[in-house]
This record gives structure tokens, sequence and C-alpha cells, in this order.
């Protein structure tokens, strides 16, 4: 993973957040979305709710579904990836909303 700088971090995140709030509206989804201190909360209509986060410390972006938080480190080439097995943000994101909303989802944030 890279070494990015602060300011370089959280202009990434800022980024990524942007475009899942963008992915997340082109799908239609039933989901309501809100930005607070620098986390993108999605509220499911069942009250459950998907936090996507920035870890400034560690430079990672964090994922909490119910059940398990996510670590994402970035790469300049893939964008955000999951530590455990290099899958994308946009890939484990689709997945976990998914199953939560009994569909597939398809982001395009990637």
């Amino acid at each position: 993973m890279n070494e990015l700088t602060e300011a370089d971090f959280n202009s990434q995140v800022d980024h990524v957040q942007d475009k899942i709030e963008h992915a997340v509206d082109a799908c239609g989804l039933d989901l309501e979305m809100e930005q607070v201190e620098g986390s993108l909360i999605l509220h499911m209509g069942d009250g459950t709710r998907v936090v996507i986060g920035r870890q400034p410390a560690s430079r990672e972006l964090w994922l909490a579904a119910p059940g398990a938080t996510l670590h994402f480190g970035f790469d300049a080439e893939q964008g955000w990836v999951y530590d455990n097995d290099d899958e994308t943000l946009g890939e484990v994101l689709g997945r976990v909303l998914g199953d939560l909303l009994g569909d597939e989802v398809e982001l395009d944030i990637d």
C-alpha cells in the first residue's frame, strides 16, 4: 500500500465517500445517507447501519457493518483495498449491502 500524507489521505476518503453517495443514488437503493464527523453512514430501512469511516492514524478506511469491521488501505492503482484479501471497497461494500438488502448490489466506485 502507498503511504499517504494526511492531506492526501483525507482527500482520497472524501473522494470515495462522494463516489459511494452517487453510486448508491444511481442504484436506487432504499436507504438514507448522512455525513457525520468524517464518516459516511448508510441507514437501512430496518434500522441497520453501515459506516464508512476514516482512521487517520493508520491511514485506513474502515467499513463497519453488523458483525464486522473491515479495514481498507489505499493503493494508487486499485483504490481502497481490503487488507485481508485484496478485494476493492466497491466489491466488498456491494456484497455487504446486497446481503443486508437481500438483493445483488453493484457499486461503481473503484
